[in-house]
């Protein structure tokens, strides 16, 4: 990948996403930037700063979050993510310090499933989910569509960087945006203009990174 571009938050600026313009496809749409999250997955000092950063959104509303359910190598951000939630500060003097952390297993429909003895951290609990990036949104509905099956409640949707502002009716908390990718554009897969131009497609990418074509 050529002419990277890193973008800092506003707010914390440990915190950063590394991306790069081209033509990319995902498994529900095709985009023009390849938002790299790696650092904010893997790295400790920025995943811990934000996690900070994430759990605010919360604490400042004082939405309970029983459990964090972690999609695509987001377990560490999770973890991180959990321990903030569950430490008391003035916006939330009395927070649930019974937090799980979960990750994610898929069937051959692309639903997530909980084994017997997981299903009791997400019957009746207020689920939190959390990607490190989301472009359409699709993954997340088929996400939350699945902890219903199971008789949880999302209450909440967080990711390092979101195309979407909000999904089947939940706001998405995130640290970068759109606005931060001046351009940025979510094609739909059988209309997508990049195609009709000619253009090559760079990558395939995914949750879990990119592979060059």
């Amino acid at each position: 990948m050529q002419n990277i571009t890193i973008i800092n938050s506003n707010r914390a600026r440990g915190v950063f996403i590394r991306v790069t313009n081209g033509h990319f496809i995902t498994a529900n749409a095709h985009i023009n930037y390849y938002v790299g999250t790696s650092d904010i997955k893997h790295n400790h000092a920025v995943s811990t700063d934000t996690a900070m950063l994430l759990a605010s959104y919360y604490n400042e509303r004082a939405i309970d979050i029983d459990t964090v359910l972690c999609l695509y190598e987001t377990q560490a951000l999770g973890a991180y993510l959990a321990h903030e939630l569950a430490r008391p500060s003035m916006m939330s003097p009395n927070p649930n310090t019974n937090i799980y952390v979960l990750g994610s297993e898929y069937d051959a429909q692309g639903n997530i499933i909980f084994r017997d003895n997981l299903k009791r951290m997400i019957k009746g609990k207020n689920v939190l989910l959390l990607m490190s990036c989301i472009t359409s949104g699709k993954t997340v509905e088929k996400a939350i569509e699945s902890v219903q099956y199971y008789s949880g409640v999302v209450v909440g949707i967080s990711a390092a960087f979101s195309a979407a502002k909000e999904i089947m009716g939940i706001e998405v908390n995130s640290i970068f945006t759109e606005e931060d990718l001046p351009g940025y554009e979510v094609y739909d897969k059988h209309s997508c203009p990049l195609c009709k131009q000619g253009m090559p497609v760079d990558a395939i990418a995914n949750g879990y990174g990119y592979s060059k074509l």
